[in-house]
């Protein structure tokens, strides 16, 4: 892997997954029973996302110069934290809305945005871990000079 620290490492997968997630919900709305084909897609591409954020997150640690590029660093953990806190919470959202509906289909959605949610987590606490070990020293007298 190459030294570039970006989020775009895995956030292509990452973007395809939620196509096929919310076309899914297209379908589930049309009424189109194919909806549940969209959903192991998604979970593939979720699944591959999160393969490539720990993939980076190696890199990351291997990287001689990390005192060098520590504001990239962080700004990749701290964007990271975002981006999987929020696929985290719409997922766990999407579980929860789909209870009621269980006769219509939100079996499917149950079992599918539980345990992708909680795939989710995992890289959301590992970045907000890292994110706390490479902190920023903020220069105050700097910000006073202004």
């Amino acid at each position: 892997m190459n030294n570039k620290i970006s989020i775009f490492n895995y956030c292509f997968p990452l973007g395809v997954s939620e196509v096929f997630f919310l076309s899914s919900f297209y379908l589930s709305i049309l009424d189109v029973s194919l909806f549940a084909l969209a959903l192991p897609f998604s979970a593939l591409f979720l699944l591959i996302s999160v393969y490539l954020f720990l993939r980076t997150k190696k890199a990351i640690k291997a990287l001689p110069n990390q005192e060098e590029r520590k504001r990239d660093i962080h700004a990749f953990y701290h964007q990271s934290f975002g981006i999987f806190s929020i696929i985290f919470s719409a997922l766990l959202f999407a579980a929860l809305a789909y209870i009621p509906l269980m006769e219509n289909g939100g079996h499917f959605y149950l079992l599918y945005c539980l345990p992708m949610a909680l795939c989710c987590l995992i890289p959301a606490v590992t970045s907000y871990k890292a994110m706390k070990l490479h902190k920023l020293e903020v220069d105050r007298n700097a910000t006073t000079k202004i």
